[in-house]
């Protein structure tokens, strides 16, 4: 006798109850002719991120499963990988505000990472602090400890909406994100990774016009959110090329790298400071 379900199965044992990590398989859509592709249904936050702290090991290399474990299982998403369920996800997002129950994504490598959001910054991950541990590392941490590129999250699972995560504004999204927040325009200097440079790259690709966005949304998003690097620079020279061709005299065109000034800053909605 046992009671069983994703996470955790307790078990007799010697006449005694043990506990023992459980892995769901999956479920294939489809693998039943009478039913046909079934639809997909995924957990809120308020089921979803304590499934996966019941979860204390995993199998290595498996986040993908992880993740769907802790949101979908026994539905069967058909995703190999972290790098597919990032190309499915609708509603992206380059920012590291995650909220509770979002899937967290990652590049680099063949496959990518992806975990779970617990909330503040914070995700449940497979292989951490070591290769078959689950454990909880902020989303700053361990993209530096694995050196992966980090590229956002989202508010949905492979384009089915999470409930209760509000779509928000995706990366698509129209209009200057700043809102008048001060950031240090020293800060913002091409090879910078920091909070400050987030902050710019999130309103510089808002500011965008929507066609710009749909052309170059592929090179953006393998570039990690926080770092502003070759893609960054491309296009904060092409904002400065746009605004160039409205007033040359105001928005004379810089050299590459570029590095945005305070004039550019002001415009996008953000304070220098």
């Amino acid at each position: 006798m046992s009671t069983h379900e994703a996470g955790k199965s307790t078990e007799k044992e010697g006449g005694r109850d043990v506990e023992v990590e459980v892995i769901v398989e999956p479920d294939v859509p489809g693998d039943d002719p009478r039913q046909g592709d079934r639809g997909i249904d995924v957990r809120g936050p308020a089921q979803s991120v304590p499934l996966a702290r019941r979860f204390t090991t995993f199998t290595v290399d498996m986040c993908t499963r992880f993740v769907w474990n802790a949101l979908a299982a026994p539905r069967h998403f058909g995703l190999d990988h972290a790098h597919e369920a990032w190309e499915r996800a609708k509603n992206r997002h380059t920012d590291m505000d995650a909220p509770a129950g979002a899937p967290v994504y990652w590049g680099g490598g063949k496959f990518g990472h992806i975990a779970l959001s617990v909330g503040g910054g914070r995700v449940r991950s497979t292989d951490w602090p070591d290769k078959g541990v689950v454990g909880e590392v902020s989303i700053d941490r361990l993209t530096r400890a694995w050196n992966k590129p980090y590229r956002g999250w989202s508010s949905d699972f492979a384009g089915v909406p999470i409930p209760g995560l509000a779509s928000g504004a995706s990366i698509a999204a129209t209009g200057a994100a700043g809102g008048g927040a001060a950031i240090d325009d020293e800060a913002i200097r091409p090879g910078k990774r920091n909070a400050a440079v987030r902050r710019f790259n999130k309103a510089l690709w808002d500011s965008m016009p929507a066609d710009y966005r749909a052309a170059h949304q592929k090179a953006w998003m393998s570039e990690a959110a926080d770092h502003y690097g070759p893609v960054a620079q491309q296009v904060c020279f092409d904002k400065y090329r746009t605004l160039n061709k409205k007033d040359p005299k105001k928005w004379p065109l810089p050299t590459k790298p570029v590095w945005p000034g305070p004039g550019l800053l002001r415009h996008l909605g953000l304070r220098p400071d």
